[in-house]
């Protein structure tokens, strides 16, 4: 292959349709957090009382060294995982929160299990096993909203989110009364290094994990877009009755969404537990499901995109945490500004729906044949 026929090929490849619109949308996505990083800059100076050193550190602290750019990568790890969760069972049309108890279920059964089958001699393979069996608890426990729903008609936000405290509460008991460490207070039992995932970089202190959050966005995007079950799932979503009369089983198609969205999300659980933790500790759900709708909203339920939203918000994150311990700004700073990128998505989203209705209003109607008089059709009779 010549050096032309490489650059027609990749000029054609800039060319078709698919392309051009993953551009765009790339292209509003940048926009859109532009402006979201615009708004965080002005509550800033509202809110400092040195506005310009407070900038400084919250623009470019998170880049001053390799320690704080890998917690960039580490605090948008977790959502990377629970965005492609989202967008998966958002393009079935199916507004499920176990996204976060399946996190938090997947992080428990992984803490658990480490340390009773962890070996030296297999420093990342039981960790893997402990993983996907987190993952698998998640998925299992998953089916509980997502058959209500397929079977019953049962509203799948109200069982989720009900299912995320029933989970919160039982786990809470486990780790207190059963799975606990008898030399700790409320806590797992401590994960030696051979029971975690590797290290990519040891002195700053992350996990090979996110190469696991990277390859979920992929597959999530591969399994959405070039697979039958993924498109069945994409032609639920969007019109429930039309897959019905092609012959699809929209009802398994409801189902298996809502498992694989909380399984993806347990697996997180289980990659950030067992990459960045000793020992599980949690008391509270650590709402990485809920800010996977925000992800979501972000990228318009495109997994693809998912990485890119999760490492901006995690720059947020990071320098809001750095802006809070040396500046004079709170670091709830963040929240105002997730509050924020889901009003203007959501306002961007309402402007396109309103226009999109608009046109479909102002197109021409089709002629329809002149009515028969009355006595024409007697006649007949």
């Amino acid at each position: 292959m010549t050096k032309q026929d490489l650059v027609q090929r990749f000029c054609g490849y800039f060319r078709r349709n698919e392309t051009k619109s993953m551009l765009r949308e790339t292209a509003k996505l940048a926009v859109m957090l532009l402006i979201s990083l615009l708004f965080a800059i002005v509550v800033i100076l509202i809110a400092s009382k040195e506005p310009g050193e407070a900038i400084r550190v919250f623009l470019f602290e998170p880049f001053a060294d390799s320690y704080n750019f890998c917690r960039i990568l580490t605090e948008s790890l977790p959502l990377m995982f629970t965005g492609v969760a989202v967008c998966i069972m958002m393009h079935a049309g199916q507004f499920n929160m176990f996204v976060e108890g399946g996190f938090f279920l997947g992080a428990f059964v992984s803490a658990v299990l480490a340390p009773e089958l962890a070996s030296e001699s297999a420093p990342f393979i039981v960790p893997f096993f402990c993983i996907v069996v987190g993952a698998t608890a998640a998925g299992l426990v998953g089916y509980i909203p997502a058959k209500l729903k397929s079977r019953l008609g049962v509203d799948e936000f109200v069982s989720s989110l009900m299912l995320n405290y029933i989970v919160l509460w039982v786990v809470l008991y486990l780790v207190s009364n059963v799975c606990g460490d008898p030399d700790g207070v409320n806590v797992t039992k401590y994960l030696e290094d051979y029971a975690k995932l590797p290290f990519l970089s040891a002195d700053n202190e992350l996990s090979m994990g996110i190469l696991f959050a990277v390859a979920a966005a992929v597959l999530g995007w591969v399994f959405l877009f070039r697979t039958k079950w993924g498109y069945a799932l994409r032609i639920t979503g969007r019109n429930p009755r039309f897959a019905a009369h092609c012959g699809m089983n929209t009802r398994a198609v409801v189902t298996y969404s809502q498992v694989i969205g909380a399984s993806v999300a347990g697996f997180g659980g289980g990659v950030y537990m067992l990459g960045n933790y000793y020992r599980f500790s949690w008391r509270t759900l650590p709402n990485y499901g809920f800010d996977g709708f925000v992800i979501a909203i972000m990228v318009r339920n495109n997994p693809m995109a998912v990485p890119l939203a999760a490492l901006f918000l995690g720059y947020l994150r990071v320098g809001s945490q750095l802006m809070a311990q040396l500046t004079d700004v709170q670091n709830e700073m963040i929240y105002i500004i997730q509050g924020l990128i889901i009003i203007l998505f959501g306002a961007k989203f309402l402007l396109e729906l309103t226009l999109r209705r608009k046109k479909k209003a102002e197109e021409p109607k089709e002629p329809t044949a002149p009515e028969e008089p009355k006595e024409a059709k007697e006649a007949a009779a």
